[in-house]
Protein backbone atom coordinates (compact mmCIF):
# COMPACT_ATOMS: atom_id res chain seq x y z
CA UNK A 1 0.00 0.00 0.00
CA UNK A 2 3.13 2.32 0.91
CA UNK A 3 4.19 1.90 -3.10
CA UNK A 4 3.47 4.74 -5.22
CA UNK A 5 0.18 3.77 -8.03
CA UNK A 6 1.99 3.97 -11.32
CA UNK A 7 0.09 6.25 -13.78
CA UNK A 8 -1.72 5.13 -16.92
CA UNK A 9 -0.66 5.47 -19.78
CA UNK A 10 -3.00 8.01 -21.87
CA UNK A 11 -4.59 8.78 -25.18
CA UNK A 12 -2.19 11.35 -25.97
CA UNK A 13 0.44 9.84 -24.46
CA UNK A 14 0.41 6.55 -26.30
CA UNK A 15 -0.14 9.12 -29.79
CA UNK A 16 2.89 10.57 -29.11
CA UNK A 17 4.82 7.32 -27.62
CA UNK A 18 4.35 5.74 -31.03
CA UNK A 19 5.12 8.07 -33.62
CA UNK A 20 8.36 9.21 -31.31
CA UNK A 21 8.85 5.57 -31.67
CA UNK A 22 8.76 5.16 -35.20
CA UNK A 23 10.58 8.67 -36.05
CA UNK A 24 13.76 6.68 -34.19
CA UNK A 25 13.20 3.71 -36.03
CA UNK A 26 12.22 4.96 -39.53
CA UNK A 27 12.84 1.42 -40.57
CA UNK A 28 9.21 0.38 -39.00
CA UNK A 29 7.84 1.59 -41.42
CA UNK A 30 9.69 -0.17 -44.56
CA UNK A 31 7.55 -3.49 -44.78
CA UNK A 32 4.69 -1.13 -45.78
CA UNK A 33 6.48 1.13 -48.33
CA UNK A 34 7.84 -2.31 -50.04
CA UNK A 35 4.72 -3.63 -50.12
CA UNK A 36 3.31 -0.32 -51.92
CA UNK A 37 6.16 -0.57 -54.62
CA UNK A 38 5.11 -4.09 -55.17
CA UNK A 39 1.89 -2.82 -55.93
CA UNK A 40 2.48 0.08 -57.82
CA UNK A 41 5.15 -1.72 -59.95
CA UNK A 42 4.77 -5.37 -59.90
CA UNK A 43 2.13 -7.66 -61.80
CA UNK A 44 -1.74 -7.09 -61.63
CA UNK A 45 -3.91 -9.81 -60.80
CA UNK A 46 -7.95 -8.86 -62.48
CA UNK A 47 -11.09 -10.40 -61.96
CA UNK A 48 -12.27 -8.16 -65.04
CA UNK A 49 -13.53 -11.17 -66.40
CA UNK A 50 -15.60 -12.10 -63.09
CA UNK A 51 -16.95 -8.71 -63.08
CA UNK A 52 -18.03 -8.44 -66.35
CA UNK A 53 -19.85 -11.99 -66.17
CA UNK A 54 -21.82 -10.62 -62.93
CA UNK A 55 -22.29 -7.28 -64.30
CA UNK A 56 -24.34 -8.92 -67.70
CA UNK A 57 -26.04 -10.74 -65.17
CA UNK A 58 -27.97 -7.35 -63.55
CA UNK A 59 -29.89 -6.09 -66.72
CA UNK A 60 -32.47 -2.81 -65.97
CA UNK A 61 -35.54 -4.33 -67.14
CA UNK A 62 -38.35 -1.86 -68.13
CA UNK A 63 -40.96 -3.40 -65.42
CA UNK A 64 -38.62 -2.39 -62.49
CA UNK A 65 -39.72 0.58 -60.43
CA UNK A 66 -37.30 3.67 -60.90
CA UNK A 67 -35.41 3.17 -57.94
CA UNK A 68 -34.63 -0.22 -58.66
CA UNK A 69 -33.24 0.78 -62.18
CA UNK A 70 -30.93 3.31 -60.67
CA UNK A 71 -30.25 0.75 -58.20
CA UNK A 72 -29.13 -2.05 -60.58
CA UNK A 73 -27.35 0.71 -62.46
CA UNK A 74 -25.19 1.78 -59.71
CA UNK A 75 -24.27 -1.72 -58.90
CA UNK A 76 -23.34 -2.65 -62.89
CA UNK A 77 -21.18 0.46 -62.29
CA UNK A 78 -19.44 -0.79 -59.13
CA UNK A 79 -18.76 -4.16 -60.38
CA UNK A 80 -17.26 -2.45 -63.87
CA UNK A 81 -15.11 -0.18 -61.92
CA UNK A 82 -14.09 -3.01 -59.43
CA UNK A 83 -12.64 -5.13 -62.49
CA UNK A 84 -10.86 -2.52 -64.29
CA UNK A 85 -8.87 -1.18 -60.97
CA UNK A 86 -8.78 -3.69 -58.38
CA UNK A 87 -5.76 -5.77 -57.98
CA UNK A 88 -6.64 -8.86 -56.40
CA UNK A 89 -2.78 -9.17 -55.10
CA UNK A 90 -3.88 -6.10 -52.51
CA UNK A 91 -5.28 -8.77 -50.19
CA UNK A 92 -1.51 -8.97 -49.42
CA UNK A 93 -2.19 -5.91 -47.07
CA UNK A 94 -6.01 -7.08 -45.57
CA UNK A 95 -4.98 -9.97 -43.87
CA UNK A 96 -5.89 -10.48 -40.04
CA UNK A 97 -3.26 -7.72 -39.39
CA UNK A 98 -4.13 -4.73 -42.03
CA UNK A 99 -1.09 -3.30 -43.48
CA UNK A 100 -0.96 0.44 -43.49
CA UNK A 101 -1.13 0.47 -47.55
CA UNK A 102 -2.03 3.45 -49.87
CA UNK A 103 -1.94 1.83 -53.24
CA UNK A 104 -4.32 -1.08 -51.98
CA UNK A 105 -6.84 1.67 -50.41
CA UNK A 106 -6.70 4.19 -52.90
CA UNK A 107 -6.15 1.64 -56.47
CA UNK A 108 -10.22 0.83 -55.10
CA UNK A 109 -11.31 4.35 -55.34
CA UNK A 110 -9.31 5.43 -58.47
CA UNK A 111 -6.51 4.78 -60.82
CA UNK A 112 -3.08 5.44 -59.36
CA UNK A 113 -0.93 6.67 -62.33
CA UNK A 114 2.65 4.93 -62.84
CA UNK A 115 5.16 5.12 -64.89
CA UNK A 116 4.82 1.62 -67.17
CA UNK A 117 2.16 -0.95 -67.48
CA UNK A 118 2.40 -3.74 -65.61
CA UNK A 119 2.03 -7.84 -65.77
CA UNK A 120 -1.63 -8.23 -65.71
CA UNK A 121 -3.11 -11.70 -65.08
CA UNK A 122 -6.61 -12.02 -65.33
CA UNK A 123 -8.20 -14.72 -63.17
CA UNK A 124 -11.17 -16.39 -65.28
CA UNK A 125 -13.06 -18.63 -62.58
CA UNK A 126 -14.93 -18.26 -59.09
CA UNK A 127 -12.98 -20.93 -57.70
CA UNK A 128 -9.78 -19.71 -58.92
CA UNK A 129 -10.40 -16.11 -57.47
CA UNK A 130 -11.27 -18.24 -54.05
CA UNK A 131 -7.71 -19.64 -53.72
CA UNK A 132 -6.00 -17.12 -54.64
CA UNK A 133 -7.76 -14.97 -52.08
CA UNK A 134 -7.50 -17.53 -49.73
CA UNK A 135 -3.56 -17.69 -50.35
CA UNK A 136 -3.42 -14.46 -50.23
CA UNK A 137 -5.06 -13.86 -47.24
CA UNK A 138 -2.51 -16.06 -45.55
CA UNK A 139 0.64 -14.76 -46.76
CA UNK A 140 -0.66 -11.00 -45.93
CA UNK A 141 -1.88 -12.42 -42.73
CA UNK A 142 1.92 -13.36 -42.48
CA UNK A 143 3.41 -9.86 -43.38
CA UNK A 144 0.55 -8.52 -41.20
CA UNK A 145 2.07 -10.81 -38.39
CA UNK A 146 5.70 -9.75 -39.05
CA UNK A 147 4.80 -6.05 -38.71
CA UNK A 148 3.35 -6.11 -35.81
CA UNK A 149 6.23 -8.34 -34.24
CA UNK A 150 9.20 -5.61 -35.42
CA UNK A 151 7.08 -2.88 -33.79
CA UNK A 152 5.79 -4.31 -30.83
CA UNK A 153 10.08 -5.76 -30.50
CA UNK A 154 10.75 -1.96 -30.55
CA UNK A 155 8.55 -0.70 -27.57
CA UNK A 156 9.97 0.36 -24.36
CA UNK A 157 9.03 -3.20 -22.17
CA UNK A 158 8.98 -2.87 -18.11
CA UNK A 159 11.16 -5.89 -16.38
CA UNK A 160 9.68 -9.02 -15.89
CA UNK A 161 8.53 -10.17 -12.96
CA UNK A 162 8.69 -13.69 -11.88
CA UNK A 163 6.03 -16.15 -12.71
CA UNK A 164 5.18 -14.22 -15.73
CA UNK A 165 5.59 -16.82 -18.27
CA UNK A 166 4.09 -15.27 -21.32
CA UNK A 167 7.13 -12.82 -21.15
CA UNK A 168 10.05 -15.20 -20.42
CA UNK A 169 8.67 -17.55 -23.31
CA UNK A 170 8.50 -14.69 -26.00
CA UNK A 171 11.87 -13.39 -25.48
CA UNK A 172 13.63 -16.60 -25.75
CA UNK A 173 11.96 -17.44 -28.96
CA UNK A 174 13.43 -17.04 -32.24
CA UNK A 175 11.93 -14.38 -34.40
CA UNK A 176 10.91 -16.89 -36.91
CA UNK A 177 9.94 -19.20 -34.25
CA UNK A 178 7.66 -16.92 -32.66
CA UNK A 179 6.27 -15.56 -36.18
CA UNK A 180 5.20 -19.26 -36.67
CA UNK A 181 3.51 -19.47 -33.32
CA UNK A 182 1.61 -15.89 -34.65
CA UNK A 183 0.47 -16.47 -37.89
CA UNK A 184 -1.14 -19.67 -36.70
CA UNK A 185 -3.03 -17.35 -33.87
CA UNK A 186 -3.63 -14.81 -36.49
CA UNK A 187 -5.12 -17.37 -38.82
CA UNK A 188 -7.48 -18.97 -36.21
CA UNK A 189 -8.72 -15.49 -35.11
CA UNK A 190 -9.38 -14.83 -38.69
CA UNK A 191 -11.62 -17.88 -39.13
CA UNK A 192 -13.31 -16.87 -35.52
CA UNK A 193 -13.94 -13.83 -37.30
CA UNK A 194 -15.51 -15.39 -39.98
CA UNK A 195 -17.72 -17.45 -38.06
CA UNK A 196 -18.75 -15.04 -36.20
CA UNK A 197 -20.01 -13.01 -39.26
CA UNK A 198 -21.46 -16.06 -40.50
CA UNK A 199 -23.63 -16.22 -37.27
CA UNK A 200 -24.92 -13.43 -37.41
CA UNK A 201 -25.77 -12.71 -41.54
CA UNK A 202 -27.45 -16.13 -41.70
CA UNK A 203 -30.00 -15.91 -39.20
CA UNK A 204 -30.62 -12.71 -40.03
CA UNK A 205 -30.92 -13.38 -44.00
CA UNK A 206 -33.41 -16.17 -43.12
CA UNK A 207 -35.40 -14.39 -40.79
CA UNK A 208 -35.76 -11.11 -43.33
CA UNK A 209 -36.47 -13.67 -45.60
CA UNK A 210 -39.46 -15.56 -43.68
CA UNK A 211 -41.08 -12.49 -42.92
CA UNK A 212 -41.08 -11.52 -46.34
CA UNK A 213 -42.84 -14.49 -47.32
CA UNK A 214 -45.21 -14.86 -44.91
CA UNK A 215 -45.73 -10.64 -43.91
CA UNK A 216 -44.50 -8.87 -47.31
CA UNK A 217 -45.90 -5.56 -45.92
CA UNK A 218 -43.24 -5.36 -43.31
CA UNK A 219 -40.18 -6.88 -45.16
CA UNK A 220 -38.55 -3.28 -45.93
CA UNK A 221 -39.21 -2.37 -42.32
CA UNK A 222 -37.92 -5.98 -40.68
CA UNK A 223 -34.83 -6.22 -43.40
CA UNK A 224 -33.60 -2.85 -41.82
CA UNK A 225 -34.19 -3.24 -38.24
CA UNK A 226 -32.76 -6.61 -38.62
CA UNK A 227 -29.61 -5.08 -40.64
CA UNK A 228 -29.49 -2.35 -38.13
CA UNK A 229 -29.43 -4.62 -35.01
CA UNK A 230 -26.70 -7.06 -36.90
CA UNK A 231 -24.56 -3.96 -37.66
CA UNK A 232 -24.62 -2.83 -34.19
CA UNK A 233 -23.98 -6.50 -33.09
CA UNK A 234 -20.53 -6.88 -34.80
CA UNK A 235 -19.47 -3.30 -33.89
CA UNK A 236 -19.80 -3.68 -30.25
CA UNK A 237 -17.80 -7.04 -30.85
CA UNK A 238 -15.46 -5.67 -32.89
CA UNK A 239 -14.78 -2.75 -30.47
CA UNK A 240 -14.47 -5.19 -27.26
CA UNK A 241 -11.90 -6.99 -29.45
CA UNK A 242 -10.21 -4.44 -30.60
CA UNK A 243 -6.62 -5.74 -28.97
CA UNK A 244 -6.89 -9.45 -29.93
CA UNK A 245 -4.00 -9.49 -32.46
CA UNK A 246 -2.47 -6.95 -30.28
CA UNK A 247 -2.66 -9.13 -27.28
CA UNK A 248 -1.48 -12.45 -29.38
CA UNK A 249 1.26 -10.71 -31.19
CA UNK A 250 2.53 -8.69 -27.90
CA UNK A 251 1.56 -11.49 -25.09
CA UNK A 252 2.28 -14.59 -26.53
CA UNK A 253 -1.13 -15.98 -26.10
CA UNK A 254 -3.87 -18.41 -27.58
CA UNK A 255 -6.43 -16.75 -29.36
CA UNK A 256 -9.25 -17.59 -26.50
CA UNK A 257 -7.14 -15.75 -23.88
CA UNK A 258 -6.11 -13.01 -26.40
CA UNK A 259 -10.30 -12.36 -26.56
CA UNK A 260 -10.36 -12.42 -23.07
CA UNK A 261 -7.73 -9.79 -22.39
CA UNK A 262 -9.19 -7.79 -25.07
CA UNK A 263 -12.32 -7.55 -23.31
CA UNK A 264 -11.17 -6.91 -20.08
CA UNK A 265 -8.76 -4.26 -21.34
CA UNK A 266 -11.40 -2.62 -23.77
CA UNK A 267 -14.07 -2.63 -20.98
CA UNK A 268 -12.17 -1.74 -17.87
CA UNK A 269 -10.76 1.29 -20.17
CA UNK A 270 -13.84 2.13 -22.01
CA UNK A 271 -13.59 5.86 -22.63
CA UNK A 272 -10.63 6.45 -23.31
CA UNK A 273 -10.13 2.96 -25.70
CA UNK A 274 -12.74 4.42 -27.61
CA UNK A 275 -10.87 8.34 -27.96
CA UNK A 276 -7.95 5.98 -29.14
CA UNK A 277 -9.81 4.40 -31.89
CA UNK A 278 -11.43 8.05 -32.68
CA UNK A 279 -8.96 9.83 -32.63
CA UNK A 280 -7.02 7.31 -34.67
CA UNK A 281 -9.53 6.88 -37.29
CA UNK A 282 -9.64 10.86 -37.41
CA UNK A 283 -6.15 10.63 -38.24
CA UNK A 284 -6.11 8.18 -40.68
CA UNK A 285 -9.00 9.12 -42.61
CA UNK A 286 -8.15 13.10 -42.57
CA UNK A 287 -4.30 12.20 -43.68
CA UNK A 288 -5.57 9.57 -46.60
CA UNK A 289 -7.56 12.84 -48.21
CA UNK A 290 -4.41 14.66 -47.96
CA UNK A 291 -2.61 11.38 -49.51
CA UNK A 292 -5.47 11.24 -52.32
CA UNK A 293 -5.27 14.92 -53.21
CA UNK A 294 -1.75 15.00 -53.49
CA UNK A 295 -1.02 11.25 -55.28
CA UNK A 296 -1.93 12.80 -59.24
CA UNK A 297 2.01 13.19 -59.98
CA UNK A 298 4.79 10.46 -59.48
CA UNK A 299 6.16 12.53 -56.51
CA UNK A 300 2.65 12.45 -55.07
CA UNK A 301 2.78 9.09 -54.91
CA UNK A 302 5.63 8.75 -53.44
CA UNK A 303 5.39 11.01 -50.65
CA UNK A 304 1.53 9.33 -50.25
CA UNK A 305 3.39 5.97 -50.00
CA UNK A 306 6.20 7.07 -47.08
CA UNK A 307 3.19 9.19 -45.49
CA UNK A 308 0.89 6.31 -45.43
CA UNK A 309 3.16 4.23 -44.03
CA UNK A 310 4.54 6.56 -41.32
CA UNK A 311 0.83 7.18 -40.33
CA UNK A 312 -0.10 3.80 -39.93
CA UNK A 313 3.32 2.41 -38.62
CA UNK A 314 3.19 5.62 -35.88
CA UNK A 315 -1.01 4.12 -34.76
CA UNK A 316 -0.08 0.45 -34.89
CA UNK A 317 2.98 1.53 -32.02
CA UNK A 318 0.58 3.46 -29.81
CA UNK A 319 -2.07 0.93 -30.27
CA UNK A 320 0.53 -1.54 -28.84
CA UNK A 321 1.63 1.24 -26.18
CA UNK A 322 -1.60 1.57 -24.99
CA UNK A 323 -3.14 -1.92 -24.65
CA UNK A 324 0.79 -2.96 -22.95
CA UNK A 325 0.53 -0.03 -20.49
CA UNK A 326 -3.41 -0.91 -19.84
CA UNK A 327 -3.25 -4.61 -19.52
CA UNK A 328 0.06 -4.42 -17.31
CA UNK A 329 -2.18 -2.40 -15.11
CA UNK A 330 -5.16 -4.54 -14.95
CA UNK A 331 -2.61 -7.81 -14.54
CA UNK A 332 -1.04 -6.04 -11.64
CA UNK A 333 -4.20 -5.44 -9.98
CA UNK A 334 -5.20 -8.98 -10.34
CA UNK A 335 -2.07 -10.17 -8.72
CA UNK A 336 -2.62 -9.22 -4.72
CA UNK A 337 -5.99 -10.62 -4.63
CA UNK A 338 -5.22 -14.05 -6.41
CA UNK A 339 -1.84 -14.12 -4.15
CA UNK A 340 -4.42 -13.44 -0.45
CA UNK A 341 -6.37 -16.32 -2.17
CA UNK A 342 -3.81 -18.46 -1.76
Amino acid sequence: MNEQKRTELGVIDSLSLGFSMVGRHPWLFLLPVLLDLFLLFGPRLSIEPLTKSLASWLRVEPSLPEDMQQMVTFSRQMLEQAGEHWNLLSMLAHGAVRLPSFIADAVSIAPVPTSRPSLTMEVTSFAAALGWMFLLGLAGTFLGGLYLTLIADRLPRPEQEEGDQNDEISTERSLLHRLGFIWLRLIEWALLMLAGMLLILIPVSLLSAVVGLIYPHLAPATVSFLSITGVWIMFWAGFLLRFVTTAIVLDGVNTLQAMWRSVNVVWRNLWSTLGLTLLSYVIKAGFGFIWQRVSYTSWGIGVSILGTAYIGAGLSAAGLAFYADRCRHWLEARRPRTASTN
